[in-house]
């Protein structure tokens, strides 16, 4: 059989791409603005990153009440809720910036991370409806909608940003119009996805009546490990590179914004632009040589990050590392809908995307005090254990990948 390139694209799917594209833009909405906006709102300095945390933490706490919630209503429902649940974050946060609260935009962007983390469950919706052989090509394209998130989210917070006006002096009033902008977009989406059948293959299957031991089940699974390890270790790294990168250029090395602002800018096309070919790849190459492929882009960013000193080296390691990071996320996700089916895919799929954005959650969180603390360089090696730890998986799992796969090559 020809391998395929390419999943099969039908109405369903292109529904959840063009929700994932819209609903994706929330994350880089509330990083750019929280980050602009955090230290003028904040009382004390020292909380500025507090609501992009608790955004963080939204994410990382919700992943598997979102798996849980859509186990119990359906995708459908359970992703209406989610944006519901985003709509009313974003309304808040634009009424948070009026009222100049600051423990209210906090709550909103946790709220936006909530919705987040059912927007997350969109690339398993839609691995659901397709065959064996195309569940890898359907990660990677919902994946690619990265790229559309990543161009609209700053444009809506560059647009939004003095749209609305005080009535009182005229005077512009920072980023309540991205917020308003964003609640539009998100209701886009919930269009886009109301249109989902009610109860289908994509939605949902019946529960499975077993409920005890579900959870031991997954976690006595050797590929859900494998998977979470993935998935971990791609948002551990990245977030934590990605994260003091800035801080390292702009005020450790005296770099300025703009030369900040384009490498970051380099790393999140080079995050999202692999999955174009990565469909390529995942035919050509099958899962375990693209876990290898990332874990060696990985290895390859940790020197150059290291001794990095100028523009262009601190460019290659953050291009990398956004490469290394699509293909050790894209196999993670793909492995856990290839090997778990029924009731217990709710269960993995929910606990990784804990593990996972908890995990991504702590590295935001430290990335400043490692910094500061140990240096760039000390934090550049960071990374070493996380790919030891993938290798010597997916080594003792790679026959049980190549039966993953089934028709794969």
């Amino acid at each position: 059989m020809r391998p395929r390139y390419l999943p099969t694209f039908n109405r369903h799917l292109g529904l959840l791409l063009v929700a994932q594209s819209l609903a994706g833009s929330t994350s880089a909405v509330s990083f750019l603005v929280s980050g602009f906006i955090g230290t003028t709102l904040a009382p004390v300095r020292a909380l500025a990153t507090l609501p992009m945390s608790t955004f963080v933490i939204g994410v990382a706490i919700s992943s598997t009440l979102a798996a849980w919630t859509m186990s119990r209503i359906g995708r459908k429902k359970g992703h209406l809720l989610g944006l519901s649940i985003a709509v009313v974050g974003s309304a808040m946060a634009g009424t948070s910036l009026f009222l100049h609260s600051f423990a209210g935009y906090s709550i909103s962007c946790s709220l936006l991370g909530i919705g987040t983390a059912f927007t997350n469950q969109i690339r398993f919706t839609a691995a659901e409806a397709a065959p064996p052989e195309e569940k890898a090509l359907v990660h990677s394209s919902i994946l690619m909608c990265g790229l559309f998130a990543a161009v609209l989210g700053p444009g809506i917070a560059a647009l939004g940003k003095n749209m609305v006006v005080d009535p009182n002096d005229g005077m512009p009033l920072d980023y309540i119009g991205s917020y308003v902008l964003l609640a539009g977009i998100l209701i886009l989406a919930t269009t886009a996805l109301s249109f989902l059948p009610r109860s289908s293959r994509l939605v949902t299957q019946a529960v499975d009546s077993e409920k005890k031991g579900r959870l031991m089940r997954v976690l006595a699974r050797p590929e859900f490990w494998l998977a979470g390890a993935s998935g971990t270790a791609s948002f551990a790294v990245m977030t934590l590179l990605m994260s003091a990168t800035p801080m390292q250029m702009t005020e450790i090395e005296h770099f300025s914004h703009h030369d900040a602002i384009f490498t970051i800018q380099s790393h999140i096309i080079a995050m999202f632009l692999p999955s174009l070919f990565s469909g390529i790849l995942i035919a050509r190459l099958g899962l375990f040589k693209l876990i290898l492929a990332g874990l060696v882009l990985f290895a390859a960013c940790v020197p150059v990050a290291y001794f990095a000193g100028t523009l262009h080296g601190y460019w290659w390691a953050l291009v990398l590392l956004g490469v290394g990071w699509n293909f050790l996320f894209l196999a993670g996700s793909t492995m856990l809908s290839l090997c778990f089916s029924g009731s217990d895919r709710f269960a993995a799929q929910g606990l990784n995307d804990t593990m996972v954005f908890g995990t991504q959650a702590i590295a935001s969180l430290a990335a400043g005090w490692m910094l500061y603390t140990f240096g760039w360089q000390a934090l550049s090696l960071f990374p070493i254990p996380f790919l030891v730890l993938v290798l010597v998986l997916s080594t003792l799992q790679r026959g049980r990948l190549g039966a993953a796969q089934g028709s794969l090559p």
